[in-house]
This record gives C-alpha cells, sequence and structure tokens, in this order.
C-alpha cells in the first residue's frame, strides 16, 4: 500500500467528510423536527451559489459579501418553501408522502429555472487566491482547512443551540412528541420556521463552500442533499452529532475507495456504507434504538 496516497486521501477525505457532515446536521435537524423528507434542500445549496455569483458579477460585490448575499438567498429560499407550500399543506392535513412529491417537484423546477435565467454554463465565484501547505509528503490548501474550521464550527453551534437553549429544547420537545409539546405551549409553527432557518443556512454554506473552488451548476443541489440524507440516517435521526460523524465516515470511506476503485464507484461505495451500517444498527452510529 502507497503510505503517501493513503495519508493524502485521508486528508481529502476529512475535508470532503467535512462537507458531508454539515450537510447532514442541516438535512437531519429539519427531518428530525418535521419529519419531512426535503429533498428541496438542494434548492438553499444552489440557490446560494447562484446568489453570490449573480451579485459578485452584476451587483460587483466583493468576495465575502457576496457570500452573505448567498446565504440571506439560502435561508430566504428554505424559510419560502416551508411558508408557501409546506405550512399550507399540513394546515390541509396532506400527508407526509403528498408534501414529499411536492418537495420533488421544486427539486426538479429550481435546476430549470436557474438554467432559464443564467444558462447551462458553469458558473463561477471570483474568489481570492488559494495557497498550499505542505505537510511531509501531504499536501493542503487554505480552503480545505477553512473548509473543515467553518464546518465543524457550526455544528458545534447548531449541537450546541439544540441541547443547551430554552428555544433548542422546544426544538427536541416537537421533534419527540409534537401534540404534547403544542399542549403545553410550544409554537410549532415556529420552531419549524427556525429549523428551516437553520437548515437552509447550512446547506448554503456548503454550497458556497463548494462554489468557492469549484464552479456553480443548475443541477448542483441534488447530490448534495442526497448525501446529507444518508449522512443523517447513518448517523442517526435527532443526533446532530451522529450526523457529522457519518458525514465524516463517508467522505473518508469514499475517498479511501480510491486505492482500490475507480472514482466512478464513490456512489456506490457511499450507499454500500449506509446499507452494511443500518444492517448492524438500525438507528445508526449514535442514534437511540425505538423503545
Amino acid at each position: 500500500m502507497d503510505l503517501t496516497l493513503l495519508a493524502q486521501l485521508t486528508v481529502s477525505g476529512v475535508v470532503v467528510g467535512s462537507t458531508y457532515a454539515l450537510l447532514g446536521v442541516s438535512f437531519g435537524v429539519i427531518y428530525a423536527t418535521t419529519k419531512i423528507f426535503h429533498l428541496a434542500h438542494a434548492v438553499a445549496y444552489a440557490g446560494a451559489a447562484y446568489a453570490a455569483v449573480w451579485s459578485a458579477d452584476s451587483l460587483g460585490l466583493p468576495f465575502w459579501p457576496a457570500l452573505a448575499v448567498g446565504l440571506i438567498a439560502a435561508v430566504l429560499l428554505g424559510l419560502g418553501i416551508e411558508k408557501l407550500f409546506y405550512a399550507p399543506m399540513r394546515r390541509r392535513n396532506a400527508t407526509l408522502l403528498t408534501i414529499f412529491l411536492v418537495s420533488l417537484g421544486i427539486s426538479v423546477a429550481f435546476p430549470n429555472l436557474l438554467q432559464l435565467m443564467f444558462g447551462p454554463e458553469n458558473q463561477t465565484l471570483p474568489r481570492p487566491d488559494n495557497p498550499t501547505y505542505g505537510l511531509g509528503s501531504v499536501t493542503v490548501s487554505r480552503h480545505d482547512i477553512v473548509t473543515v474550521a467553518i464546518a465543524w464550527l457550526l455544528i458545534a453551534a447548531v449541537a450546541t443551540f439544540i441541547a443547551r437553549t430554552r428555544f433548542g429544547r422546544s426544538i427536541t420537545a416537537m421533534r419527540t412528541n409534537p401534540t404534547m409539546a403544542e399542549a403545553v405551549g410550544i409554537d410549532g409553527r415556529r420552531v419549524y420556521s427556525v429549523v428551516f432557518v437553520v437548515g437552509s443556512l447550512l446547506a448554503g454554506v456548503a454550497g458556497l463552500l463548494f462554489t468557492a473552488k469549484g464552479v456553480a451548476t443548475p443541477t448542483m443541489g441534488l447530490q448534495p442533499t442526497l448525501i446529507g440524507f444518508i449522512a443523517a440516517f447513518l448517523g442517526g435521526i435527532g443526533s446532530q452529532w451522529g450526523a457529522a460523524l457519518g458525514g465524516l465516515a463517508l467522505g473518508l470511506i469514499s475517498s479511501w475507495s480510491a486505492l482500490y476503485l475507480q472514482v466512478d464507484y464513490g456512489p456506490v461505495v457511499v450507499f454500500g456504507a449506509m446499507f452494511l451500517v443500518l444492517l448492524v444498527r438500525p438507528q445508526g452510529l449514535l442514534g437511540k434504538a425505538a423503545a
């Protein structure tokens, strides 16, 4: 085994896994509370990237203000989907399957809307220099370091918010027993709005971290959303650290698989890892077994 290659793949796996961890927490915090399979989460991811690109190109904003516009767009898009689509359907007692189908329709329509507005070409965000640093035989870029730091700081902040604050305990109560939570005075509509804001913000950050090094495409949000779903279930629904651990594990496993498999087999490895873990622990890595 080439140890130098293994070390480089490990570093790459940690970087990619950190974004997967962020996506797992972002998807999990919405799903665990609302039970909505929010496939339209892809809208916040891609919307943040395109809003940042547009503000930089059309408004001439510098890099950091453009990112701020992207984050605002992600939050508004996620909250808008909740208020304009999901909330009215809940009031009409729509089933979760019906809401999922609406979410699926939004996730299909939005890339087409982006293509109509911006064209099918890849969009790039003007960005600062990205120097690389050598750590022995391993190379890491400044963007990689920033990605890992931002991802885990946000994950820790969300986990602390839910575990230590009064409103976080309201989120936990709605996730555990929504009927009882509303009976004791917790405003379910407000809780749902907050989890969509938090989840969409995290998805927007992930989308911007990707675009700051890569390119924006109309369909860029779908695969990350599916990875976030896998990470959330792999780690255990309702556990922010579990979702983060699941995302990190997926990143490392996917990266290490390049030692023996072609890159095209990465998605197969990811789904295979989820299947094997859930076969042994149906509740996920850090999830609690059903009573």
